[in-house]
């Protein structure tokens, strides 16, 4: 079963299934670049997460990602 990534215009969330776009390389990201948001980064001068900055689980490893390296898999 092959998933397509839909581009939705909304901020992402921990929880969100996402793929990391082509072209877009990083240690420890596999092969099928599929991975879970497990945290949203907010800067310390900001009340709400907003940075754009999301900590990516593959597996045992967690990576960091901009949100426009991230598609949201639906």
């Amino acid at each position: 079963m092959a998933t397509t990534p839909t581009p939705i215009n909304e901020p992402l969330h921990a929880g969100d299934l996402v793929r990391v776009k082509e072209g877009t390389e990083a240690p420890g990201m596999p092969e099928s670049r599929t991975g879970l948001i497990v945290e949203v980064v907010s800067h310390p001068s900001e009340t709400a997460p907003r940075s754009g900055i999301y900590m990516v689980r593959f597996g045992t490893s967690i990576l960091r990602f901009h949100q426009m390296f991230l598609e949201r898999i639906t």
